[in-house]
């Protein structure tokens, strides 16, 4: 996407000082059809960013696959992150097992083939909106998921795998901030085991919003933010 999924966000906290970046591949940032586009490689890239704009350390938001990016920010670079923040959030969990493994793995290759075509991404797209979605939001996100090229959007999720090293069963003991729609149908499992690997986690969920909470209810999620780095952050 681009960090124009951010665009409520940005001028909303004056307390804080905000950056949002298009991630290699996405938005305005350079696209190199050919490259691999892992969740280390976002890593790196939001590292160098922030070097250039001398911050020495910061709290990260990730919005889906976003999300998995932070995961990797605070584990590659614990003296730079401050805390973690789930909006909708694709976070991932290696099983112990070597038949999980392998399942995850097939999952994971499975919905890489399923984007050879803008049907898969259209598709996929999609089934992350409610049936009472409104149109002009819709008609947004596909707008700004188009400006990413389908190979692209491929070999982010491919990359995925190129980065098992970091999904390993763990435990972060750091500030982290959760909020979920119910568009992915967590289960309780899965939001204890969330849980049990964030034990400073704030948890909500959200009834009756789609995936792109950020966009579609802009201020709620931002007082939630707010509130939360108030409480939390500020004084640290």
């Amino acid at each position: 996407s681009s960090i124009e999924s951010w665009k409520f966000q940005l001028d909303a906290f004056p307390n804080y000082k905000v950056i949002a970046v298009d991630l290699p591949g996405n938005g305005k940032s350079s696209k190199h059809e050919e490259a691999e586009y892992t969740m280390e490689l976002f890593a790196d890239a939001v590292n160098t960013v922030l070097k250039e704009e001398t911050v020495s350390k910061a709290f990260f938001f990730g919005h889906s696959m976003g999300f998995a990016v932070t995961e990797v920010l605070a584990q590659k670079y614990p003296n730079l992150c401050v805390g973690i923040g789930s909006i909708d959030g694709a976070h991932f969990e290696l099983p112990d097992d070597e038949r999980g493994k392998q399942e995850w793995l097939e999952y994971n290759r499975s919905f890489t083939e399923s984007l050879k075509e803008e049907k898969g991404r259209d598709e996929f797209i999609n089934a992350l909106f409610l049936p009472d979605t409104p149109n002009i939001l819709r008609k947004e996100v596909f707008e700004m998921s188009r400006q990413v090229p389908l190979s692209i959007g491929r070999a982010m999720i491919a990359g995925v795998e190129k980065d098992m090293k970091y999904w390993a069963k763990r435990q972060m003991d750091i500030p982290c901030l959760a909020i979920y729609s119910p568009v992915y149908q967590l289960t309780e499992e899965y939001k204890e085991d969330f849980k049990a690997m964030y034990p400073q986690v704030e948890y909500h969920e959200i009834e009756n919003v789609s995936h792109f909470l950020m966009l579609e209810i802009p201020y709620k999620i931002n007082q939630i933010i707010h509130d939360y780095l108030e409480n939390n952050i500020s004084n640290n």
